[in-house]
């Protein structure tokens, strides 16, 4: 008998956390981890996709001309997100995951409930940078979060589930939006920023019950309390399930300790991937935001008025919904590399469709289709960003890749959206953006390594 446990033990040690991982069948703990994370990107990303939104609301309750506003609050919050997603990504990696869950959400929440109640526009304009911070870590932290914790196999599909969700705050935000200004013009901002920093808190609050990534403890050498916290899953999920045992795990040498050092993401062996990840991180960030951008200006040459571009914009962007919805039943059966480049072609068709058709219905359709593609996008790119990496510089990588993809979302889409549009109209400006689309492919095609359904620790 002494010896059966002696076995039983020494087969337990042999099995990594990692595999422990994998094998654990879907269960309440995956859908309560998946739901705390999901809740707290929904209300960032409401801000992040109404930007252009809050520029009009602020220019009516601020004195701007009518359709207009001070438009470099888009840029205040892009490089605040730039400064979130490299330092708290940083610190995510030496501290741990759930630790930095922690910050992020009141660094995004407290600030706009105090701007929200201030009539300075540089003080509100300097709270939104602080309020990016938050922004730029909470994408971050789910990408990583979320393809540590779940199987290899449905990681993918948990993730476009997860934006899935959080992408319903584009549509909402833009009806919030239209309903606040027919009714209240002059504070309809103000109501948006509170609505959105309350709800962060509300969902701080729920994140105490979080647990730690399992993998990070591993990568610090944290064995025992690695094994402590899995064991305790695996207690929970059978209980819930009624099993009185799981999967064997596979059995193989727990992964050793790892240094988190910053400049790994350059070492051999992984600087091919980093320079991948950060040319198209630059160039699909500006192709996603320049066309948003290009939305409004589209429709306001149109002779549009604003509540209208509100309301036709909330068509359009309920294309990102429904994309995503469709993206989770294909991003675990597509590589990944390959779902990205067919995803980004659409984008530089329907979007070419969308400037120069000539009837406004068919317009809006063929923008509709734009996000759509856009959104498909977005979550292959987000799963990509994340798995290959490894666990050690996963969330400094992200990070790092995602503050690139800030950069350009804070100087790119203004120079397509003034300067190109300006000179050259709509067809100068889907010019400049189907130069990106040409860069984006060759990066993925050529650089780009294959990562669906393969385990973390095995991506090369």
């Amino acid at each position: 008998m002494g010896e059966i446990k002696e076995n039983a033990k020494e087969k337990q040690s042999q099995s990594s956390i990692a595999a422990r991982l994998e094998r654990l069948p879907l269960s309440g703990f995956h859908w309560n981890f998946l739901w705390m994370i999901t809740a707290g990107e929904w209300f960032d990303t409401l801000i992040l996709l109404s930007l252009g939104i809050l520029v009009a609301l602020l220019g009516i309750s601020f004195g701007y001309p009518s359709g207009k506003g001070p438009i470099v609050l888009i840029s205040y919050a892009f490089f605040g997100m730039l400064f979130g997603a490299i330092i708290l990504g940083r610190l995510a990696d030496i501290f741990g995951r759930r630790t930095m869950y922690f910050f992020n959400l009141l660094i995004f929440g407290i600030p706009l409930i105090v701007a929200s109640f201030l009539n300075d526009l540089n003080t509100i304009l300097i709270l939104i940078f602080i309020a990016g911070m938050g922004i730029g870590a909470e994408g971050v932290l789910m990408d990583t979060f979320i393809s540590e914790v779940m199987p290899r196999k449905t990681r993918g599909k948990r993730l476009a589930l997860a934006y899935t969700v959080v992408v319903t705050s584009a549509p909402i935000g833009a009806l919030l939006a239209t309903i606040l200004e027919k009714n209240m013009p002059h504070d309809a901002w103000r109501v948006f920023l509170l609505i959105a920093g309350i709800g962060a808190l509300v969902v701080w609050v729920t994140r105490f019950k979080m647990i730690e990534s399992p993998r990070w403890l591993v990568s610090k050498g944290k064995y025992e309390e690695a094994d402590k916290l899995m064991s305790k899953i695996e207690n929970d999920i059978m209980n819930e399930k009624n099993l009185k045992s799981l999967p064997e795990p596979e059995i193989r040498a727990e992964a050793k300790k790892e240094t988190s050092r910053y400049f790994d993401l350059f070492k051999p062996g992984i600087v091919g991937k980093t320079i991948m990840m950060f040319i198209f991180m630059f160039f699909q960030s500006a192709l996603f935001y320049g066309f948003t951008a290009l939305v409004p200006l589209f429709l306001g040459t149109r002779g549009i008025n604003l509540n209208q571009i509100f309301a036709f914009t909330f068509v359009v962007y309920s294309g990102f919904l429904i994309g995503s919805i469709f993206n989770v039943f294909v991003i675990d059966k597509i590589e990944r590399k390959y779902g990205l480049i067919i995803s980004i072609i659409a984008v530089g068709v329907f979007g070419v469709l969308f400037a120069f058709s000539g009837n406004i219905y068919l317009a809006l359709f063929m923008g509709f289709l734009t996000t759509f593609s856009l959104w498909n996008m977005s979550n292959f790119y987000h799963q990509y960003n994340a798995e290959i990496f490894p666990t050690q510089i996963r969330a400094s990588a992200t990070g790092t890749s995602y503050a690139l993809s800030r950069f350009s979302s804070a100087i790119l889409p203004t120079f397509i959206g003034t300067i190109i549009y300006k000179e050259y109209g709509i067809g100068g400006a889907f010019g400049v953006l189907w130069f990106f689309i040409i860069v984006l492919v060759l990066d993925l095609y050529f650089l780009g390594p294959k990562s669906t359904g393969r385990k973390l620790e095995e991506i090369k």
